[in-house]
Parts: C-alpha cells; sequence; structure tokens
C-alpha cells in the first residue's frame, strides 16, 4: 500500500522494488518519501515517467551540485512528485550507437505497469570527436544509428512522447563543425521519422555565457546546465512533451 511520507536525500541513485515506497530520482539526487501511515492520494495514479539518454553531457559531468540540465529541467516543472519520476541514463563516452543497444533494456527495468513512458534522446558530440584523427562515427554512421533507435523507439511508444534533442556545441573549431553538419543531418532524420527534433545547438553557439561555461571545451558547468534548462523549460515541443 502506498502511504504518505517525509523526504529524505541522498547522493546515490536508489531504486526499492516495494508498494510502500515511491521515489523519485533526478540525475543522481533520489529523493525518497518513507511510510508515515496516512494513504497517499496518487496512488493508483498514472505515472509520468521520464527517461534522458545520451552521454556526459546528459549525465551532468561538470556540475558539482549533480543536477545537470536533466535535474534543473525536472526541479522546475509543476508536476506531482510522486507519481513523477525521472531517470538521468547519461552514460560518459558513449555513442549514438551504444545508447542504440541499451536504451530498450533500461526502459524495460525501469518502467512500471503504470508508467507513462517520455522519452528524450540527446546524443551526437561523442560521435564526431576525433581522438584518433578520425571522427569515431561518420555523420552518415551516427544519422544510421538514430535512424534505427527511433524506428525502435515508435515501434514501442507513441510519437508523440518521443523527442530528440540536438547535440550540443563544443569549442574546438573542427568538432564543432561536424557537430554542425550532424546537427542538420539529425533534423532530417527526425523529421522523416516524425518525430520533433528541438535543435539547441544553434542556439548554445550564439550564447556567449554558455560557450564561455565549458571550461573543458566540452562539458558546462551549473551555470550552462541552468541555460540548457531554462531554454527546454520554455520550449514549445517540451511543453506539449510534458503535458
Amino acid at each position: 500500500m502506498c502511504l504518505q511520507f517525509q523526504y529524505v536525500i541522498t547522493t546515490h541513485i536508489v531504486e526499492l522494488i516495494d508498494s510502500s515506497v515511491c521515489n523519485i530520482v533526478i540525475s543522481g539526487v533520489t529523493v525518497l518519501r518513507q511510510c508515515r501511515n496516512a494513504p497517499h492520494p496518487s496512488c493508483g495514479e498514472t505515472m509520468k515517467t521520464f527517461f534522458f539518454f545520451g552521454d556526459s553531457l546528459t549525465l551532468g559531468v561538470n556540475d558539482r551540485t549533480m543536477l545537470g540540465w536533466t535535474g534543473r529541467f525536472a526541479a522546475t516543472l509543476d508536476l506531482p512528485v510522486p507519481p513523477t519520476t525521472f531517470y538521468n541514463l547519461g552514460v560518459r563516452k558513449q555513442t549514438s550507437l551504444a545508447v542504440l543497444a541499451r536504451w530498450k533494456e533500461e526502459v524495460l527495468r525501469r518502467e512500471l505497469p503504470e508508467s507513462d513512458v517520455r522519452l528524450l534522446f540527446n546524443v551526437g558530440v561523442v560521435d564526431m570527436a576525433a581522438p584518433k584523427g578520425e571522427p569515431v562515427l561518420s555523420v552518415e554512421e551516427s544519422g544510421k544509428a538514430l535512424d534505427k533507435l527511433l524506428k525502435e523507439a515508435t515501434h514501442a511508444y507513441k510519437k508523440q512522447v518521443i523527442r530528440v534533442l540536438s547535440p550540443f556545441p563544443v569549442v574546438q573549431e573542427a568538432h564543432n563543425e561536424r557537430i554542425a553538419t550532424l546537427n542538420a543531418h539529425y533534423a532530417k532524420v527526425c523529421a522523416a521519422k516524425g518525430i520533433e527534433y528541438i535543435d539547441i545547438y544553434s542556439i548554445l553557439v550564439e550564447n556567449q555565457a554558455y560557450m564561455n561555461d565549458l571550461h573543458d571545451g566540452i562539458h558546462p558547468t551549473g551555470n550552462g546546465c541552468a541555460i540548457i534548462a531554462e531554454f527546454l523549460q520554455q520550449a514549445e515541443s517540451i511543453k506539449k512533451w510534458i503535458a
């Protein structure tokens, strides 16, 4: 039975498979509400469950608060918690192919019968990196991976609950040019699949405050994450996604 709770905060993601506990996971910060004795009004309601897939930029590397842009974005939404749940599933150095290989199992491990699943994919920066001189993936290879990912996602879920967020800009010029090319290619892939594509690249690359916040050339600190979160809060496509 689901009951009324008091808050306990931990800096580690804890998932409890227990009908007496409801939890919200925001980018490494788990807020657990522990039983007190009164029935909770949200019990039995549909659970909006948000999944954010990507690499270290989705994970929030360089943000000392451990919230990243996903946590900042989630914390401002006017949604009941519980039952709303957020999963940050960013993994460092993962390409679009790596996300393609794991996304389905990650969702299935967390999805509940009452879950109302929402998916957001944010990939591409790792694909266009060239640590050994050549890009990890070509633009065409990365586009094919996204195409297959969306094919799988739309087979399992309605198009309306799926969003693709463009890769973010970086400081290194050649890398950034490849990302710009990929951004345009991703937009075409999404249009062909009927999936809404959110081009934040074109906004961030012109935002000097954001670009100056990339102290390692790639990852924003909390300040840059806040810029991303604010953009998403105002994006009409995202407003429809969370509705």
